[in-house]
């Protein structure tokens, strides 16, 4: 039999995103990145090429601070589409994928997604601002990092 070791080697090609026009270098500096309202989940990280990729790592960072009566937690969600224009992330062209992703003020997360073929993916989010004197919400701010090879 064929007792020779073959070796092959790849290429891999990197696509990486900052959300809005947020810091490639900020990440976890307070307040900096792209704001994050109350009203409902917004688009963070707009639809962002992943074609062909097999692996996508995304780390969010929720940049917003604990200033008493408010905390600035928040409620991400990561989407994918197979459309080739699908409009805004979470709108009717998107699928959500994986669970929700609730980040305390001042932390973050990091998802590694090892994915079946997807076009696109994107990032909405949400402040869940807990005010304990019943005050009005506050928005936070969101640093979010996208890889994919």
């Amino acid at each position: 039999g064929d007792t020779s070791l073959r070796v092959t080697t790849t290429t891999s090609v990197t696509t990486s995103a900052t959300a809005g026009s947020g810091s490639t270098t900020s990440g976890h500096a307070t307040g900096t990145g792209t704001v994050t309202p109350t009203s409902g989940q917004t688009e963070l990280l707009a639809a962002t090429d992943v074609e062909g990729k097999e692996r996508i790592s995304i780390q969010i960072f929720n940049t917003g601070t604990s200033s008493s009566p408010n905390t600035q937690d928040a409620v991400y969600k990561v989407w994918g589409t197979l459309i080739t224009t699908p409009g805004t992330a979470g709108g009717a062209n998107w699928t959500q994928i994986g669970d929700d992703i609730t980040i305390e003020e001042a932390s973050n997360a990091y998802k590694a997604i090892a994915t079946t073929p997807i076009k696109s993916i994107g990032v909405t989010g949400r402040s869940i601002d807990w005010n304990s004197a019943g005050g009005t919400q506050a928005a936070t701010t969101t640093n979010i990092y996208l890889m994919a090879d």
